[in-house]
C-alpha cells in the first residue's frame, strides 16, 4: 500500500468541502486527532464532478465519545443513532456530517447485525472499505491524499474492485453484493478479476443481512437514471433470485428498460419493477419490510396499469375509472410509459386521456359530491340508520356513473322509484 498526496481532480469540489469542514478539523487537531474527507465527496472530486455537497462524510481515530464532545459545542444538531456502530452525525450550518471512527466491520456466521471493532488509522479503515473508488481519504486540514488500493485508478480505468480480495470483502458485508450492482450502474464501472464470481459465488449469504438494509439498497439503485446494468449484473449473479425470487425467470433486459421508463421515484420504480406481477407485490414489499405508504402507493400504481389495459371508454365507463381508480396524470403517465418500454401501442391510452379531460371539463369526476346526505336519504325513505341507507347511497352513486350530475329533486324521484322496486 502507498500513500499519493497531491492534486486531484475536481479541485473545486475538493476544496469546497475541504473549507467547510476545516473549522471543525482544527477541534479535533487540537485534541489530537486527525480528521479525514471519506466516501463520495472524495470520490466525485477525484472523478472530477463539480456539484453541491451537503452531505460530508468523515473519518477519525477520536471515539464515538470523543466526536460527540467535539462537536457538541459547534453544531446545530446532534444524533448517535449510528454510535454502536462508531458513527456520529451532527449538523453545522448548511452541511450535515457523519464521524466515523476508524474500524473494521463484518457480520459473522448467521448474525444480522455487523460486529464492529475501532482501528488505528486512516489506511486500516480504508481497507475495510466496500470498494477501491471509496477507499481514499483527503486529510481536511493538510490536504494529504491516500489511496492505499489505487481508486484513482480504477475510477479512471471504469473498474469496480474491492480493496481487499473480494471473497473477504464481500464475506465481511454481504450487502457489498448489491451495492456492487449501484456502483456499475451508477458510476459506469465494470466488474474487476473475480468480482462477478464472488457475487455469484456469495449471494446466498444476503440472507443474514435485515430486510430493510436490502431494501434500501436495492431502491438506491432503482432510482438511478438508468438502473439496467445494475439489474442485469445481479441476474447474472443469481442475487436478484436471492431477493426477489419472483423475478428469477423475467426478462432482465425488457425489466431494466421499463424501470428505466418511469419517473425516478421508490413507488413508481417498484412498480415498474413488479409490473408483471401485481398479485404479489404487496407481499414482496412487506418482506422487504415496505412502509405502507409505499405499498400503498404501488399497489395505486399496479391498479391503474391494469385498469388502464385497455382503458374504459364512454361516459359511464370514464366516470368509473376516476372514481374508483383515482385516476390522475401521474397514474396515466406511468402507463404510458411502461407500455411504451414494452413496445406496445399507447394511442389508446393518449385518447382516453384525452376524453376524461374532456370530461373533467364539464363535471366532477374525481370525488363527485352527492346529491343527498344520509340524513336526506333516511327523511326521505322513513329508514333507520343500518345497511338500506347504504344501499340507497350505492344506488345513487351508480346513478351518477350512469347518467352524469343528478340534481337533489332527481335524485329523490329515483329514489322513490328505487324503493318501490324493492317492495
Amino acid at each position: 500500500m502507498t500513500r499519493r498526496p497531491g492534486r486531484i481532480g475536481g479541485r473545486d469540489l475538493l476544496q469546497a468541502a475541504r473549507s467547510a469542514a476545516e473549522p471543525l478539523a482544527r477541534r479535533f487537531d487540537a485534541a489530537g486527532h486527525r480528521l479525514w474527507l471519506v466516501g463520495g465527496a472524495v470520490r466525485d472530486a477525484v472523478a472530477g464532478h463539480q456539484r453541491q455537497v451537503t452531505d460530508l462524510d468523515c473519518a477519525t481515530g477520536a471515539h464515538p465519545g470523543q466526536v460527540k464532545e467535539l462537536v457538541a459545542a459547534v453544531a446545530e444538531a446532534v444524533w448517535a443513532q449510528g454510535e454502536r456502530y462508531g458513527t456520529i452525525g451532527c449538523v453545522i450550518g448548511e452541511r450535515t456530517f457523519e464521524i466515523t471512527t476508524y474500524r473494521t466491520e463484518c457480520y459473522r456466521g448467521d448474525s444480522r447485525k455487523p460486529a464492529v471493532a475501532f482501528g488505528a488509522d486512516i489506511e486500516e479503515d480504508l481497507a475495510r472499505r466496500d470498494f477501491t473508488v471509496n477507499a481514499m481519504a483527503c486529510d481536511i486540514l493538510t490536504g494529504a491524499f491516500v489511496d492505499p488500493y489505487d481508486g484513482r485508478g480504477d475510477l479512471a480505468a471504469g473498474v469496480l474492485r474491492t480493496p481487499l480480495a473480494p471473497q473477504v470483502s464481500f464475506r465481511e458485508d454481504p450487502l457489498r453484493l448489491l451495492r456492487a450492482a449501484r456502483f456499475i450502474a451508477g458510476h459506469g464501472l465494470a466488474p474487476g478479476p473475480g468480482l462477478t464470481d464472488a457475487v455469484r459465488e456469495l449471494a446466498g449469504r444476503l440472507a443474514i443481512v435485515s430486510a430493510e438494509r436490502v431494501r434500501d439498497e436495492l431502491e438506491r439503485l432503482l432510482v438511478l437514471d438508468d438502473p439496467g446494468p445494475g439489474l442485469r449484473f445481479l441476474a447474472a449473479t443469481a442475487v436478484l433470485d436471492s431477493v426477489l425470487p419472483a423475478l428469477a425467470s423475467a426478462d432482465v433486459e425488457q425489466l431494466g428498460r421499463t424501470v428505466a421508463a418511469v419517473p425516478a421515484t421508490p413507488a413508481a420504480r417498484w412498480a415498474a419493477l413488479l409490473a408483471d406481477h401485481p398479485d404479489s407485490a404487496a407481499a414482496r414489499l412487506r418482506e422487504l419490510r415496505g412502509s405502507g405508504a409505499l405499498i400503498e402507493r404501488v399497489d395505486w400504481y399496479l391498479s391503474a396499469l391494469a385498469g388502464l389495459s385497455p382503458p374504459p371508454q364512454g361516459a359511464p365507463a370514464l366516470r368509473r375509472a376516476a372514481h374508483t381508480s383515482r385516476v390522475d396524470p401521474a397514474a396515466i403517465e406511468f402507463v404510458r410509459a411502461v407500455r411504451r418500454a414494452r413496445g406496445e401501442p399507447v394511442a389508446d391510452i393518449d385518447a382516453f386521456e384525452a376524453a376524461l379531460a374532456e370530461l373533467r371539463s364539464v363535471e366532477s369526476v374525481d370525488d363527485p359530491k352527492p346529491p343527498l346526505t344520509g340524513t336526506d336519504v333516511m327523511d326521505l325513505l322513513g329508514l333507520e340508520p343500518g345497511p338500506e341507507v347504504g344501499r340507497a347511497l350505492d344506488h345513487l352513486r351508480e346513478l351518477r356513473f350512469d347518467r352524469g350530475p343528478l340534481s337533489p329533486d332527481e335524485a329523490r324521484a329515483e329514489l322513490l322509484r328505487w324503493r318501490s322496486r324493492q317492495a
